[in-house]
């Protein structure tokens, strides 16, 4: 699948705003089974390939043009199907009766047969109404029956076919029908033989267009997909990633997050190609798995022709291939201990090649610190020389200054702030919390009083300073922004006072033509005025002589030399500038902090105040 297609494909499917409605006949490869397998095929199948080769047909006409015509275009041509299912086979999936000659004849033979034998019937119970228990022809075993009292059965000549439940009641056909219902049920055979006969004719077409109906139901299928697609993009406002060099998620979240949850904290991220490891710390319950599975799954949903729940300009890497170990792979059935099921995933990601994501959730966790952090150095070492992607989550310390002393690794943390925010940090690994976490959940004062005093005083400076630099991060972070916000406001008035600009001169040129076209029009109507009243050249010469003298020719602007530091006009602009210094003629004047290169032409000397 070309993606870049797939989600131009996409593109036009959301802009086009009418979702269709669509069916399949079978699952893919189905229907090519079933021929295989049968000598023809029911009316209910027929029925339903007829309303589907209708379908399609009917949107291939009505979306012949661009741009839903390239969806529809390569559907083959089922009009003598069509035609055909239509002729044989009801809206209510029976064969019809003008399906054959042969068809017709018998089912006409057959409809005087039955009323026949009802005359017959009818005429019985008229006649001997006391010897039958009811006054209805019964239909048993496909044969015409008449309810007689059990005991007249030696009183009536026919032949019976059933009791009722209590035995009061005897089934009997008459004898005087006999004859006929024999002859309906010979006609009731060749209707059948007919029919089969139709049914493998209509079958025997259907399999001289199986390959176009396969390929057709797989194309249908498709479009059915990136609908469905569309549908998942417009309902969690999704956006068309971009494959490039570098991980970079902005405002990215869990699809399921969302539909659960409005108040969703955004994953920003943003991983240089050289940084190949990010390792993630911080508080348990303070999102690091969560925002493992969030970038797994985008990864997932790029690669398969997906728009992604994250903002415009993210960036995907195509990842060949994506490696998780998330959760507790402990197997009593196949012996495997929390740490042996976490070693086995280890092992299987340890083949992935450099365009590989591995996203390994409590690296090393599950066995001694010293021997876990070792084994997790070496591991991460082994995946930076591999050249693949890791994203991996940890409370080990010794990992945290490790991951800061290597130059392809980054710490990234889950930031806590009296609680966890669900915010990731970049640059900045973050402390475990664990015995504030606690005291938040409820455990008592003593026990945790008793827990800090049994913590090294290394360990308290060390969760400390990781705290402050959270804080000062923090702190940075919300300059940052602000900083952005004045820039942008700045920017926002800079072009609006362009736009006022260009709009005060673009009316001035406009006022200008305008007084010339109208000055010219009056000149042009007096010449004609002269012209038809005889005017001979030399007067209408002196009449242009005139109107040439009458209108000055355009006045330039003095040149005007400032001094530096002088306050002047620039000719068109009412506020007066400040002049900062002039190169190659030219000066540059400060307007409301914008400045201008011009000529001495444009300049108007200040006028002083009496």
């Amino acid at each position: 699948m070309n993606l870049e297609e797939e989600f131009g494909r996409i593109h036009d499917l959301s802009r086009f705003g009418e979702p269709l409605t669509l069916s399949l006949p079978s699952e893919p490869g189905e229907l090519e089974k079933e021929l295989i397998n049968v000598i023809f095929l029911n009316t209910g199948q027929l029925h339903k390939l007829y309303n589907w080769f209708v379908m399609i047909t009917g949107l291939k006409r009505k979306y012949r043009n661009p741009p839903m015509n390239r969806y529809f275009n390569g559907i083959a041509d089922y009009t003598n199907i069509i035609s055909e299912l239509d002729k044989c086979v009801d809206q209510n999936g029976e064969v019809r009766d003008n399906a054959s000659v042969e068809l017709a004849r018998i089912r006409t033979r057959k409809r005087k047969l039955k009323n026949n034998i009802h005359q017959k019937l009818l005429k019985l119970l008229s006649e001997r109404s006391n010897i039958f228990s009811d006054a209805t022809i019964v239909e048993r075993n496909n044969r015409y029956v008449l309810p007689l009292k059990r005991n007249f059965k030696k009183d009536f000549n026919g032949i019976v076919h059933a009791y009722s439940n209590s035995g009061e009641t005897v089934f009997v056909e008459p004898v005087e029908i006999t004859d006929d219902a024999a002859l309906l049920v010979e006609l009731e055979e060749q209707e059948t033989q007919e029919i089969e006969r139709i049914l493998k004719q209509l079958t025997a077409l259907i399999r001289t267009q199986i390959n176009d109906i396969e390929s057709d139901i797989e194309t249908v299928v498709g479009l059915d997909l990136r609908f469905a697609k569309v549908k998942f993009a417009n309902e969690l406002n999704a956006t068309r990633p971009v494959f490039g060099d570098g991980l970079t998620i902005i405002d990215g979240y869990h699809p399921i997050l969302k539909r659960i949850s409005q108040n969703v904290v955004p994953l920003n991220l943003k991983l240089v190609p050289e940084k190949t490891v990010l390792l993630i710390s911080g508080p348990n319950a303070g999102g690091k798995t969560v925002v493992l599975k969030t970038i797994g799954l985008l990864v997932q949903m790029a690669k398969c022709g997906f728009f992604i729940t994250a903002g415009e300009g993210s960036i995907m890497p195509f990842f060949e291939e994506v490696y998780a170990d998330i959760g507790d792979e402990q197997s009593i059935e196949f012996d495997l201990s929390t740490f042996a099921g976490h070693l086995k995933w280890i092992k299987e990601s340890l083949n992935a090649n450099r365009n590989s994501l591995i996203l390994l959730d409590e690296l090393m966790s599950q066995t001694s610190a010293e021997e876990g952090s070792a084994l997790a150095s070496a591991l991460l070492e082994e995946f930076v020389r591999k050249g693949g992607t890791v994203i991996a989550t940890t409370h080990n310390e010794t990992l945290k200054i490790f991951a800061s002393q290597h130059r392809n690794m980054i710490n990234g943390g889950m930031e806590y702030a009296d609680r966890p925010t669900y915010r990731l940090m970049l640059g900045v690994p973050q402390s475990s919390n664990a015995i504030k976490l606690a005291r938040t959940l409820g455990i008592n004062g003593p026990i945790i009083d008793s827990a800090i005093k049994h913590l090294s005083s290394d360990k308290l400076s060390v969760n400390t300073l990781l705290e402050d630099l959270s804080r000062e991060r923090t702190a940075a972070e919300k300059e940052r922004k602000e900083l952005d916000l004045m820039i942008k406001e700045y920017k926002i008035k800079l072009d609006e006072l362009n736009t006022r600009r260009k709009k005060e001169v673009d009316d001035l040129r406009l006022k200008y033509k305008q007084e010339m076209v109208s000055a010219k029009r009056s000149v042009e109507r007096l010449i004609k005025d002269l012209r038809s009243k005889k005017a001979d050249g030399e007067i209408v010469k002196k009449a242009r002589e005139f109107f040439d003298q009458a209108l000055p020719p355009e006045e330039k602007n003095k040149p005007y030399y400032p001094r530096i530091g002088e306050l002047v006009h620039i000719n068109g602009i009412s506020k007066p500038g400040l002049v900062m210094e002039e190169h190659d003629g030219k000066y540059k004047i400060s307007l409301e902090n914008i400045f201008y290169w011009v000529e001495p032409e444009s300049l108007i000397q200040l006028r002083k105040e009496k």
